[in-house]
């Protein structure tokens, strides 16, 4: 029974759910600070730089982790992205190209797991408030023709480092259960062999 559960935990992982990640945090920083920008200037910032000016450093050194202004391409005006007919959102901006990004499944959300590709999309509401979404890429994919626009050139950067870390603990611990799993069968397979031994002496 212990072999078979470990077997099927391989197999069939827990159900997930995103965790508060350095991107989304910054992401969230970044678009209260839109919205200040909008609050002074009564319009949207046209460009990173412009929006640098009013915040006073660079913002790739104030969030090293997640390049903004390499990573995540910012529309002005933002692209009406249509979700259904009833729903669009206005896109304010958006990752330059797919990634995956880390979350959090089974006990309480205590284990890592990873989920993607996809893209972190800054929208706007109606009353001004920015908000973050995450989109699958099959999703944008298939939404983002409705913008008018193509997607944007993909950056070069390297994954983010939290994702890297957590591929590697992942691999790990999976490695660590099928050896589990290795010894459990090995120490099965001999008590056999020493009873039918034993049986036949």
């Amino acid at each position: 029974m212990l072999v078979l559960f470990l077997l099927l935990a391989l197999v069939f992982p827990a159900g997930a759910w995103t965790s508060r990640t350095a991107e989304a945090s910054a992401l969230g920083n970044i678009g209260s600070f839109i919205k200040h920008f909008e609050t002074e200037k009564k319009r949207l910032p046209e460009s990173w730089n412009e929006l640098e000016e009013l915040w006073g450093n660079p913002l790739d050194q104030t969030f090293r982790l997640v390049l903004p202004t390499r990573r995540y391409e910012l529309f002005s005006p933002p692209l009406d992205l249509r979700i259904h007919e009833k729903l669009s959102m206005r896109v304010v901006a958006i990752t330059r190209k797919p990634m995956w990004e880390t979350t959090r499944k089974g006990n309480m959300g205590r284990t890592i797991a990873l989920k993607g590709p996809g893209r972190y999309v800054l929208y706007r509401e109606e009353d001004g408030d920015l908000f973050i979404r995450w989109f699958d890429e099959s999703t944008i994919q298939r939404l983002w023709p409705s913008t008018g626009q193509a997607l944007p050139v993909p950056d070069q950067e390297p994954e983010r480092p939290w994702v890297t870390n957590a591929r590697r603990a992942i691999m790990v611990k999976r490695i660590g259960l099928i050896v589990l799993v290795i010894l459990v069968v090995a120490w099965l397979a001999g008590r056999i062999f020493l009873k039918r031994r034993e049986a036949t002496a």
